[in-house]
């Protein structure tokens, strides 16, 4: 058995007297950022470099000065008649009175310019080539702006059943998001071309942009399947218009694919039947699209375009037999570092916030649903039991003596009325003894003052020693069977002490009642701040601790209005120095005992809660660091069977309420953010509507349960404004103050004197448990 000690003993969780602690977290996390931001200066240039490198003309200004150079309306567009496969940009050179066309990135002369091509140049220094057409009875079937999970695996079934090969200009980041589907197009044989990363229009971005666009699809497109392609195609078409796309992927090594058979599909809404052009015996390159919107009018347009080709005697094929083979994709490309790279940050970019805002969600609603319906169920099965509960009469001289343990620390303004409201109390053998510590006001004037009118008080005054030891002095000096205890500011009705007397006289499920908690109630209902935490106390006492009862799981028995045995608070040392949370503490040092703790609605108290954010944040930051620290402090207990629904499952989600929104939360509000920003509100506003729904329910059923004002729901809508913000600022707040091994001391609130109890409360029945055979089973 231990004994109950005023003086702190031992040092507070995660208390470090050195400070050495945070000083190497400090130069972790700075040798961390060192690092990352040292990788990322060794990586990023490899990174951004050009895979297909060319001799000349590689500075990234250098396409768009050269297209300045005439007039882009006025653009000689030459090649061999009926050529459209393929379009390039070539330097004019005269020399010898001869004109060629040279390669703008290499010292190649391509060609000798014709005749009739000379008078079309005239005095331009650069011209539009355009050069390749397939066979007769040829068809290329092209796929634009894949891979799309809704498109492409049913396109490439049919290709696959139809032993059709095509060639699929890919976007960057869908390889990111889908690199399955890209790995099936290139193992069922087909090709594949750069589409950009991400369906840029060149025009509308500057060049540097422009390149890693280009350069980023490659790079993803190797480190996913080891695939290098050189064939690009201008994600918007139209090369005559889009001349600088097509001169800065010329510029990276690329070539570019263009169609002269357009299908059109994209201009159509989802399931309307899309027409195909009626083939004309010659060779086509095919546009058609399989992402960037649904595409089942496509798929059923290809299902009957694909034998009427074979029919009439056409073949498919890739771009393949008119590339020349410089240009022909590999399939044997081995990624480098700064592929892998390049993957692995847009993975983090794209697909990571995806998936884990999609775990949170679907756990959020999952955990909402099943503690939700779990919670309510239990409240409801326990509040209903304990009306049922029929309480014997016990004479007056039977009933336990209770001392009353008050610790007080400047509360000179309300201290007064709390000895008031206890001085009310209908409970016939009691005494009250009020400690206090240190003050610096007039308080222990007031005590002194009150005891020489009221016997039943006494005064110990002490030297400033924080809450618990000042709660520890009390219970030393005292000499009740049951001790209660409350804050300074807080009204007891006058049958509280009653209502938590009578659980002391019989067990409860065959163990001994070790605590109860009472009802705290917030008395000073004077603004929306008031209001929220009304709310806030109603639904977390009357559901979440009324249920947590019946399981025998109630892991916070409440300081500010509880009782307790004498006997189990010698065996449990007391309160504890060690934590902020010094009533969760004890609490559970008196589960890991085998006490059975209780909740009593009845027993009513009524505080005075903070009027202002600064006062609301304070509070919180000490009750949720303290809590963390409780947790620690008995992390024996979590996941631990031996401790029932207490271990398994109110201690694990008290832990899980404080790690997922530390490592999560910032990622959260970005996505959040990034997706209303984007107009994607749908998700966001499904899952507010959701969380507000299930608080709806809660609070319905807390405010039924005790009779309280139906007013306490126009709270509901707006709960989360205030919640989510407090909740990031405690969280954070605590992780800073555990991690600094700062010691944090008794924090009181700024008392207003405020708090006004209701008045006429109902006469009560009989107050005692009646004997075993008249106790409704529990």
């Amino acid at each position: 058995m231990k004994k109950i000690s005023p003086v702190s003993g031992t040092a507070p969780v995660f208390f470090d007297p050195s400070g050495k602690r945070w000083r190497r977290i400090l130069v972790a996390l700075v040798a961390s950022v060192l690092l990352i931001v040292l990788s990322v200066v060794w990586i990023l240039p490899a990174a951004s470099a050009p895979v297909w490198k060319a001799a000349e003309n590689q500075s990234v200004e250098y396409p768009r000065k050269l297209l300045s150079t005439q007039d882009l309306r006025n653009i000689p567009r030459i090649g061999p008649e009926g050529g459209f496969a393929f379009d390039r940009i070539a330097l004019i050179e005269r020399r010898g009175g001869k004109v060629f066309l040279k390669d703008p990135f290499s010292n190649t002369i391509w060609r000798e310019a014709t005749a009739e091509e000379i008078e079309l140049i005239g005095n331009s220094p650069y011209a539009m080539e355009t050069f390749g057409k397939p066979a007769d009875h040829t068809l290329m079937l092209t796929f634009d702006d894949g891979p799309d999970p809704r498109n492409t695996p049913q396109i490439l079934d049919l290709l696959s059943k139809e032993g059709v090969p095509a060639t699929f200009f890919t976007v960057g980041d869908n390889i990111v998001k889908y690199p399955d589907i890209f790995r099936r197009m290139t193992q069922e044989g087909h090709m594949v071309g750069n589409h950009t990363m991400s369906h840029i229009d060149f025009w509308a971005h500057d060049d540097l942009f422009n390149r890693q666009q280009i350069i980023g699809a490659d790079r993803v497109m190797r480190a996913a399947d080891n695939y290098g392609t050189r064939l690009f195609r201008i994600p918007t078409g139209d090369p005559e218009n889009n001349t600088l796309a097509l001169l800065q992927s010329q510029q990276l090594g690329f070539l570019h694919i263009n169609m002269d058979f357009d299908t059109r599909d994209w201009s159509y809404a989802p399931g309307v039947p899309i027409k195909a052009q009626k083939l004309d015996g010659q060779g086509h390159i095919v546009l058609v699209h399989d992402g960037g919107g649904d595409r089942s009018a496509t798929i059923e347009m290809l299902k009957t375009f694909i034998p009427q080709a074979k029919a009439m005697g056409y073949t498919f094929t890739t771009v393949e037999p008119l590339l020349p083979p410089e240009y022909i994709p590999q399939s044997d490309a081995k990624a480098a570092v700064e592929d892998d790279a390049t993957l692995a940050a847009m993975t983090t970019y794209l697909v990571t916030p995806n998936v884990v805002l999609t775990w949170l969600f679907w756990f959020g609603i999952g955990s909402l649903t099943v503690l939700t319906f779990l919670y309510v169920v239990l409240a409801v099965i326990n509040n209903q039991r304990q009306k049922k509960r029929l309480w014997a009469d016990v004479k007056e001289e039977e009933w336990p003596f209770v001392s009353v343990v008050l610790p007080v620390f400047n509360e000179e303004l309300v201290v007064a009325k709390t000895l008031d409201a206890l001085r009310a109390s209908d409970y016939p053998r009691m005494e009250v003894v009020a400690i206090n510590d240190g003050s610096t006001d007039g308080t222990l004037a007031v005590l002194s003052e009150y005891a020489q009118t009221w016997p039943q008080l006494r005064v110990i005054d002490q030297p400033n020693g924080g809450k618990s030891a000042a709660s520890n002095h009390g219970i030393a000096q005292s000499r009740g069977e049951i001790v209660v205890t409350l804050d300074g500011d807080t009204l007891f009705e006058p049958q509280t002490i009653k209502m938590f007397a009578r659980h002391f006289l019989a067990p409860r499920n065959g163990k001994i009642v070790g605590a109860v908690a009472g009802h705290v109630k917030v008395g000073n209902r004077r603004n929306l701040l008031t209001a929220w935490q009304s709310l806030e106390y109603l639904s977390g006492i009357c559901v979440t601790r009324m249920a947590e009862g019946l399981m025998g799981a109630i892991s916070i028995v409440p300081g500010a209005c509880a009782a307790w045995r004498r006997e189990a608070l010698i065996q449990a040392g007391g309160y504890s120095h060690d934590t902020l949370a010094e009533d969760a503490d004890l609490t559970l040092s008196l589960q890991r005992l085998g006490y059975s703790i209780v909740q009593e609605n009845s027993a009513v108290a009524w505080t005075e809660a903070p009027m202002t954010l600064r006062g609301l944040f304070k509070q919180r930051l000490r009750w949720t660091y303290g809590n963390i620290q409780t947790l620690y402090k008995h992390r024996s207990m979590l996941f631990n069977p031996r401790f029932g629904a207490l271990g398994m499952l109110t201690m694990p989600y008290a832990l899980i309420s404080v790690l997922v929104p530390l490592v999560f939360m910032p990622l959260t509000v970005i996505v959040a953010v990034t997706s209303l920003a984007r107009g994607e509100w749908q998700a966001v506003a499904a899952f507010s509507v959701f969380v507000a729904a299930t608080h709806m329910i809660i609070s319905i059923v807390a405010v039924l349960m005790v009779h309280e004002s139906p007013m306490h729901l126009l709270m509901v809508p707006i709960y989360r404004l205030i919640y989510e913000p407090l909740r990031a600022y405690v969280v954070f707040g605590s992780a800073i103050l555990a991690l600094r091994g700062t010691a944090v001391g008794w924090y009181r609130p700024e008392r207003t004197n405020s708090v006004l109890m209701p008045t006429g409360q109902a006469k009560l029945g009989a107050l005692a448990p009646a004997h075993a055979d008249q106790l409704a089973p529990l």
